[in-house]
């Protein structure tokens, strides 16, 4: 059977219950690791939807370890950044192993970061990436032939926030009840995943009509949520082949809301937590330019033109579930348009630019 993004989609579920099934034993090099080098502040190098995972996960492993976590671009680390004492281990993310830039970038640190222990996170366990390499950390998986990553996107995620939780118990600042009790919220949010994908096909065919017709796209978030806009914007851009932008909420007020127009579409992104009542409030005030305004809550209401997972969660887990709404939308948005995913665009961009080995 053809393999498509909805294929993988599907599969995220069952691989992200893979993925926790065992986990300290998979990441038990990992715990040694962080433990004699009592780790505190982490550089991570990605780009891509690498980089928006660790957007995505940035917050909540902070928020659970006490370690700082500071993400920079391969481009930008390699090209301008400069000694950071205070790092004491460098990540570098690629999911499909291929990103020269990441590579490169990991190349750097091993240079630059003499003695510091390096992870790769990916899930090409033979990439390129390895020889750089201190650990290996799979992200479980597999290789998705299809070249605009869902699965590998939620496995990073899960990846990162089982990396916080292990590091976080690791160093003192969670007991083993607690992390328990976070593995079990991480294991009831996973059985959920195929309940969200149909919330999302189901929204998708409901306003199929305006969706397929939108001519430009934002979506905006905040806090663990930018990181979803950003993917969104990855996977829009990839497949829709509109233009669309990933905002944080207060950067979207400060010049990028004046485009809007009647034509403009627009996705709020609201987690359980104060600050949706800001998201809530330009929500409201742009609904009066154009009539293309959705949402995504993580609170179970129930309106027109939005999407709600309906789940109690803390806002610091919630990119493991918002993302999967971008993912179907994204794929179902570009079957309406008549965008043939399976026609490669671009082809000799690869080999002219080297961004991918």
């Amino acid at each position: 059977m053809k393999e498509t993004m909805i294929t993988y989609i599907d599969e995220q579920e069952e691989i992200c219950k893979k993925i926790l099934e065992g986990y300290e034993k998979k990441y038990s090099k990992f715990q040694q690791l962080v433990k004699i080098n009592n780790t505190k502040k982490w550089l991570v190098i990605a780009t891509g939807s690498s980089l928006n995972a660790i957007l995505s996960t940035k917050y909540y492993i902070e928020k659970i370890s006490g370690i700082s976590v500071k993400v920079v671009e391969p481009f930008t680390f390699i090209n301008y950044e400069k000694l950071d004492e205070s790092i004491d281990l460098v990540l570098a993310i690629s999911q499909s192993g291929k990103s020269s830039s990441t590579i490169e970038g990991l190349s750097k640190a091993s240079e630059l970061y003499k003695g510091i222990p390096r992870i790769s996170i990916t899930s090409d366990l033979n990439s390129k990436i390895t020889k750089y390499s201190d650990l290996l950390i799979d992200i479980g998986c597999g290789i998705e032939k299809v070249g605009f990553v869902t699965k590998g996107f939620t496995s990073t995620v899960l990846t990162l926030m089982l990396m916080g939780i292990v590091a976080a118990r690791t160093l003192g600042e969670i007991s083993i009840d607690e992390m328990e009790k976070e593995v079990e919220e991480f294991n009831t949010l996973i059985n959920e995943i195929s309940n969200i994908v149909k919330k999302s096909e189901d929204f998708y065919n409901r306003y199929s009509d305006e969706l397929n017709n939108i001519s430009r796209f934002s979506v905006i978030g905040y806090g663990p949520t930018f990181g979803v806009a950003k993917e969104a914007e990855t996977k829009f851009t990839e497949t829709v082949r509109v233009p669309t932008q990933g905002f944080e909420l207060e950067a979207y007020m400060h010049g990028p809301y004046l485009e809007i127009d009647k034509e403009y579409g627009l996705f709020f992104i609201h987690s359980e937590d104060n600050h949706s009542m800001r998201s809530k409030k330009l929500r409201k005030y742009v609904s009066d330019y154009t009539k293309y305004c959705y949402e995504i809550t993580t609170k179970l209401e129930e309106k027109d033109k939005l999407i709600s997972i309906g789940i109690e969660m803390d806002e610091y887990k919630s990119p493991l579930l918002l993302v999967i709404v971008f993912q179907v939308l994204s794929y179902r948005i570009s079957m309406g348009k008549g965008v043939d995913l399976d026609k490669k665009i671009f082809d000799d961009f690869d080999s002219v630019l080297k961004s991918k080995i």
